[in-house]
């Protein structure tokens, strides 16, 4: 008799039970405990249950290849942060520093306002650039495109000649 009691409590303390209810604002939230008198069982049906399997991550004695990825340290050497640039047809080389220098299977990139460019050697000329301010990084991402590193951002402000002004006065024709 007590082997069946103790089978029945094992049982039903293996069936786990979920939760929901609906906060203030509306939202749903599932748990599995109740926060409060308003939460309800959700039915579970015995399809949905999966079993649960040893994690594939590895323990500190075991380093995977990515884990084993060089530190980089990575800059951008010039422009300076806050510098004024002046250029009419919107030319800016950016030249960014990284070391050790990115392994064969990793990528430098220069973000530029957030959009990615690849850089090749150790600088990248933006053509066209518009005029204002622009936020300029420098990254280091995995073949997968997960970011390894990143230099600290550098702000920057373009200066063109606005074509609302037309050509200066000493080269315009005489009346």
């Amino acid at each position: 008799m007590r082997t069946l009691l103790l089978l029945l409590l094992l049982g039903a303390s293996a069936q786990a039970a979920v939760y929901r209810w609906v906060d203030a604002n509306g939202v749903a939230h599932y748990s599995d405990l109740p926060p409060n008198d308003q939460a309800r069982p959700v039915p579970i049906p015995p399809g949905s249950r999966v079993p649960l399997r040893a994690s594939s991550i590895p323990d500190q004695g075991q380093r995977s290849a990515e884990a084993a990825a060089p530190s980089y340290s990575l800059a951008i050497l010039s422009p300076q942060q806050d510098a004024t640039v002046r250029s009419n047809v919107g030319k800016l080389t950016i030249r960014v520093a990284a070391d050790p220098k990115p392994a064969p299977d990793h990528n430098l990139h220069l973000l530029v306002d957030g959009q990615a460019h690849p850089v090749q050697g150790q600088s990248l000329t933006l053509n066209n650039l518009d005029r204002g301010t622009h936020q300029l990084q420098a990254v280091v991402v995995d073949h997968r495109g997960a970011m390894l590193a990143q230099s600290p951002p550098v702000t920057i402000h373009l200066h063109r000649q606005s074509k609302l002004f037309g050509k200066p006065r000493h080269q315009q024709p005489l009346p």
